[in-house]
Order: structure tokens, then C-alpha cells, then sequence
């Protein structure tokens, strides 16, 4: 784990996008899965299922070996439908920040949490849950703007932390 309390909320690299991500640089460093937050982080809330350019992107990911999975707060409607349309693996009411269902998933694929890297919007959920299991974190500009109040709340804390 990360050492100091707020070290604990920041990633270990920040990208606009996921399109951002250096893929090569990470199978460099050992990873072998990807495990993505879905709202904000690879499609807006409104968006029930993925677009070509996000499919053609996850395709490639497996294409070069990584391990795909979801690991959203949401519910397993929502969850379910947009894990079958980029064709993975995925967790719905994941409990982030809380590690064990994330942990208990890898586990099942013979996965470290070091050999993974969980991608998100919040620090709160997505980049703490990383850092307690010891998982490289990448954060990534929130989608839309559009969100629900919690978030909102969330987001002012999150820009204190990230302006420190």
C-alpha cells in the first residue's frame, strides 16, 4: 500500500481517456488485466452498452493477452449489459472501495492485484479500492458532467486532494 492517508486517494497515473493509456508500457511493467469502471470512465451513464471505437479497443487489449473485466458499483442490469456488449468478465455491486470481490475475481483468473490495473473516474471508489490491494491505479477525466448528486459532493473532495 501507498504510504500517507492522501497518497491513498492518488493514482498512479492520470489520462484524459483510456485511449491515453500506454499499453505497451504496461505489459512492460507486468500486467496482465485490466479491470474498468464503467460510468465516466469508459461510457456516460446514458449509455446502456459500448460504441465501436471502445469495442474495437477492448478487442485489442484481449488480442494482446490482458484479461478484461468490469468492476462498477452499479447494479447488475446495467452491468451485465454493458460487460456483454466488449464481450468480459464483470463484477456489479463491486463494494468499492473494498477490495474482496475484485481480489476474489482475480484470484479465480490466477491473478495477483500487482499483476492488474484498475482504470476509473473517482478517487473515492475506483483509485482507493486500487491502493488497498496493492494494484497500479490510472485515473481518468470523468466522461460527462452529467452525474448524480453523490458524485457531485464527491468530486468537490476529489479536485482538494488532487489540487494538494
Amino acid at each position: 500500500m501507498k504510504g500517507g492517508i492522501r497518497s491513498r486517494f492518488l493514482p498512479d497515473l492520470f489520462v484524459d481517456t483510456i485511449y491515453d493509456i500506454d499499453i505497451n508500457a504496461l505489459k512492460e511493467r507486468g500486467i496482465k488485466a485490466f479491470v474498468f469502471d464503467i460510468d465516466n470512465t469508459l461510457a456516460p451513464y446514458s449509455m446502456p452498452s459500448a460504441d465501436e471505437k471502445l469495442i474495437k479497443w477492448i478487442s485489442d487489449l484481449k488480442e494482446r493477452g490482458f484479461e478484461v473485466m468490469i468492476a462498477s458499483n452499479n447494479g447488475k442490469k446495467r452491468v451485465s449489459l454493458f460487460a456483454r456488449s466488449i464481450d468480459c468478465d464483470y463484477i456489479s455491486r463491486a463494494c468499492k472501495p473494498l477490495e474482496f470481490k475484485i481480489k476474489r475475481k482475480l484470484s479465480s483468473l490466477n491473478i495477483k492485484p500487482t499483476q492488474a490495473v484498475l482504470v476509473g473516474d473517482q478517487l473515492f471508489t475506483d483509485i482507493w479500492s486500487a491502493s488497498l490491494m496493492g494494484m497500479y491505479s490510472i485515473l481518468v477525466r470523468p466522461i460527462s458532467d452529467k452525474e448524480g448528486w453523490f458524485v457531485k459532493l464527491k468530486r468537490g473532495l476529489e479536485r482538494k486532494i488532487l489540487n494538494s
